[in-house]
């Protein structure tokens, strides 16, 4: 198992070569690929100089012996009654997904569509997924779905596959040749399941990624572990009961948000060590 963390904060603020030079230095073991921007349009990278951007972004990984494991693709993956947005998106999340074939990446994290705030619905999901299809035989990626919530009357609510049992089912619709689950373990208390329950229901066949950070259960915070109420020590035990095999992969990168940039490097070296310390506790 790595432990890998996101390009997102960093590369915002100081470019995506700083970024891969900064976790590698850290002493993380893969890189996940934050193409969160990309839901602009002016992005470059839907641009004719992407292949020379991605280009010289892996050649700089490469120098740290660092690869790129994981990516996100911009979202939401649909908003409802606009038409001109989900055409864009569309084409967003498919550059999205040759640029992570481009890097190497096994596994892309593309959100599932969440209209209303309540339940999955798997027909418009199931169609929206296969859709994908084509380009993840282009790609030579997998793509993953992911726990969703949304809101209500100023709560959050069991949005696209918040439940173990929806989750489970919109990826036995998926199946796994081209398809795998990752859970984001922070979007769980946030909706009242706890994060061991999804892992058992997912079982080692279909959950394949993680998004691993904190919260206080009342706001979606993507915090370092630790800081919030998350249970790590039954998380990680039934990461170990179902024989996870995939990375430990952070998404936590809220916690850098209040860090000077020179401190940045000292922050992920402790993020790091906090997969560690997580990682012994997988028993």
């Amino acid at each position: 198992m790595r432990i890998v963390t996101q390009t997102d904060t960093l590369g915002r603020r100081l470019g995506d070569k700083a970024a891969v030079e900064i976790i590698a230095r850290a002493g993380f073991g893969g890189i996940d690929y934050s193409m969160f921007p990309m839901n602009d349009p002016k992005s470059p990278l839907l641009g004719d100089e992407m292949p020379a951007i991605i280009d010289e972004l892996k050649e700089t990984a490469a120098r740290y012996s660092i690869p790129f494991t994981q990516a996100h693709a911009p979202f939401p993956s649909m908003r409802k009654d606009n038409e001109d947005y989900n055409k864009f998106i569309f084409t967003s999340i498919v550059r999205s997904m040759e640029i992570a074939g481009r890097l190497g990446v096994e596994n892309i994290v593309v959100h599932p569509i969440s209209l209303s705030p309540f339940g999955t619905d798997f027909d418009l999901n199931y169609r929206f997924y296969q859709r994908l299809v084509p380009y993840i035989d282009e790609y030579g990626v997998r793509v993953c779905t992911e726990n969703m919530f949304g809101h209500q009357d100023g709560r959050h609510t069991p949005s696209a596959c918040a439940s173990p049992a929806d989750f489970r089912q919109l990826n036995d619709m998926l199946g796994t040749e081209r398809f795998g689950a990752c859970l984001d373990l922070g979007h769980c208390g946030l909706v009242g399941f706890k994060a061991s329950e999804l892992i058992r229901a997912l079982g080692p066949e279909h959950l394949v990624a993680l998004h691993t950070h904190d919260n206080d259960f009342n706001s979606d915070m993507h915090i370092f572990p630790f800081n919030g109420r998350i249970d790590w020590a039954d998380t990680m035990h039934a990461l170990y009961e179902i024989g996870y095999r995939g990375n430990l992969t952070f998404e936590a990168d809220n916690s850098l948000l209040s860090c000077p940039d020179s401190f940045l490097p000292v922050a992920e070296r402790h993020l790091h060590d906090i997969g560690l310390a997580l990682m012994d506790m997988m028993k």
